[in-house]
C-alpha cells in the first residue's frame, strides 16, 4: 500500500538485528561474518526446505516467506530470536521452546484446514496475544497473561502489547489516539442517520489538489527530509541494560519513482533502511536482503507521494464510511492491496481533502500484523505539501518523525540507494 509519504514499514535498528538474525533459524550464514548474507534472486523458485537447513514444518512454502514468518512470530509472542534459538548454533533443536512452536504451527494449520477450509483464521496471535504464553481462561481486569523469563541472552525482553484486539486476519491492531474504545455494539442503541458519502474518485482527486495538483507533484524529482525521530535506541557500545527512548537524527531521501533511503544516526553507528527501485535492504550492525511480505512493504514505502496511486493498488476501492479522528471529520477509503497484504485504509480530512491516517499490513504465511501512520503539520515545499510530523504506531516499536527541513529537487545520485557493503565486525 503506498500511504507514507517517508516511512511505510521504517524497521527500528534493535527490531532490525532481532529480525535479521531470525532468518539464521534456517541458515547459519548471517551468523557469521565471513558468510554472506541470504539474496532473494538464490532464492527464486526454491521452498523454504531446499534453500534453507533444518526447515520442517515449513519446508514447503517459498524460502522467501520464511523470514517474513519469523518476524511475525515475534511479534505474535513478545519474543525475540533467543526464546526458540541457540544463538552459538542457531540449526540446533535442543531448545523445548523451538520444538513447541514446531507443534503449535502444525496444530494451527490442521485447525485452518480442517475448521475453515484451508482459510487462515486462526494464528499465533489468536491465543498469545503478545506473550510468549497464551491465556487458558478468560482474563479480567487487571490480571496480566502468564509469562516466563525471557530466554538467555534474548535480544529483548518479552513484551506484552497492551490494548490490542483482532482485525478481520487475526492479526493483532492496537487503537490509535483519537480512536473510540474497542467494545461489544449495543443492539438497542439507536441507529445513526445514514451520511451521504462521495466517490472515491472525488475523495482521491481532492487530496492530489490539497497537495499542490499533478502538475507540481511532476515537477518535484527529489525529496530530501532531515530531522529527529523519537524511539527506543539501543545502548552505546559497551554500555548494558534496555534501549532508552532516545531523538536520534535522521535523513530521508527519495527519488522518482520509487527510489527511497532512511538512515538513522545510533550510537552504534547509522541504521539504514533503503530500496533502489529492485532490492529492498537493511544495513547496520546486521545487512541483509529484505524478503517476501518485506519487500512488499518496502516497495509500498519507497513510493514518491503516498497515496496517489492507491486505486491503481488495490481492488474495490470506495469511501466505506465517515468518521472522525484526532479532532478530524475524515472519510474513510478502502481497498485490497493487489500483492496481497490485505485490506487498507486511508483517512482524509474532510475539510481539506488531506492524508491525515494510514493504516495496512505486513502479510506472511502465519500471519499479520498491522501499521497506523498519522500525518501532521503540512506545510508547502515548492509547491507540494509535506507532512513535516509522522508517527508510526507498530507492534515493532511507536516511532515519532519530526522533520526540521525538507528540499525537493536537491541533487540525489541513484549510487546512493544500492546496499552498502556489510559493516567490518569488531576487533577487523
Amino acid at each position: 500500500m503506498q500511504t507514507n509519504f517517508f516511512l511505510r514499514r521504517s524497521f527500528g535498528p534493535i527490531v532490525a538485528i532481532a529480525v535479521a538474525l531470525l532468518v539464521a533459524a534456517a541458515s547459519p550464514s548471517l551468523v557469521s561474518a565471513q558468510q554472506p548474507a541470504p539474496k532473494v534472486k538464490d532464492m527464486q523458485g526454491k521452498t523454504a526446505g531446499q534453500f534453507y537447513k533444518n526447515v520442517k514444518v515449513l519446508k514447503d512454502v517459498p524460502a522467501v516467506d520464511i523470514h517474513p514468518a519469523m518476524e511475525y512470530i515475534t511479534v505474535a509472542l513478545g519474543v525475540g530470536c533467543p526464546y526458540c534459538h541457540d544463538m552459538r548454533k542457531i540449526d540446533d533443536d535442543g531448545k523445548p521452546t523451538k520444538r513447541s512452536a514446531r507443534n503449535m504451527m502444525q496444530m494451527m494449520f490442521a485447525l485452518d484446514n480442517t475448521a475453515f477450509g484451508g482459510k487462515r483464521e486462526v494464528t499465533c496471535y489468536t491465543c498469545h496475544r503478545g506473550a510468549p504464553i497464551g491465556a487458558s481462561a478468560e482474563l479480567l481486569p487487571g490480571q496480566k497473561p502468564p509469562m516466563e523469563p525471557p530466554a538467555t541472552n534474548d535480544m529483548f525482553p518479552n513484551i506484552a502489547i497492551p490494548n490490542l484486539t483482532l482485525d478481520a486476519n487475526m492479526g493483532p491492531v492496537r487503537p490509535a489516539p483519537g480512536d473510540p474504545p474497542i467494545i461489544a455494539p449495543n443492539p438497542n442503541a439507536p441507529k445513526p442517520t445514514p451520511v451521504t458519502l462521495p466517490p472515491v474518485d472525488d475523495v482521491l482527486s481532492k487530496y492530489e489538489q490539497a497537495i499542490g495538483g499533478a502538475a507540481a507533484v511532476k515537477k518535484a524529482s527529489t525529496i530530501v527530509a532531515k530531522g529527529t525521530v523519537e524511539m527506543m535506541v539501543p545502548n552505546p557500545p559497551g554500555v548494558a541494560g534496555p534501549p532508552q527512548l532516545g531523538h536520534p537524527a535522521v535523513e530521508i531521501d527519495r527519488k522518482a519513482p520509487d527510489k527511497a533511503l532512511q538512515t538513522i544516526q545510533m550510537p552504534n553507528g547509522p541504521a539504514m533502511q533503503g530500496y533502489d527501485g529492485a532490492m529492498g535492504w537493511l544495513a547496520g550492525a546486521v545487512g541483509r536482503e529484505l524478503m517476501g511480505g518485506e519487500l512488499q512493504t518496502v516497495q509500498d514505502w519507497a513510493e514518491f507521494i503516498p497515496a496517489l496511486e492507491f486505486k491503481e493498488e488495490h481492488n474495490n476501492a470506495r469511501v466505506a464510511a465517515a468518521d472522525k479522528i484526532n479532532g478530524h471529520d475524515v472519510y474513510v477509503v478502502t481497498g485490497v492491496a493487489k500483492n496481497g497484504s490485505g485490506l487498507d485504509r486511508l483517512y482524509f480530512d474532510t475539510q481539506s481533502g488531506l492524508l491525515v491516517r494510514a493504516v495496512t499490513n505486513m502479510n506472511s504465511v502465519l500471519g499479520s500484523f498491522p501499521e497506523t501512520t498519522e500525518f501532521d503539520d503540512y506545510r508547502d515545499v515548492s509547491g507540494v505539501k509535506i507532512a513535516y510530523t509522522v508517527k508510526v504506531l507498530s507492534p515493532e516499536g511507536d516511532r515519532t518523525f519530526k522533520f526540521d527541513s525538507i528540499a525537493i529537487n536537491a541533487p540525489v545520485e541513484d549510487a546512493k540507494f544500492q546496499q552498502p557493503p556489510p559493516r567490518p565486525a569488531p576487533g577487523q
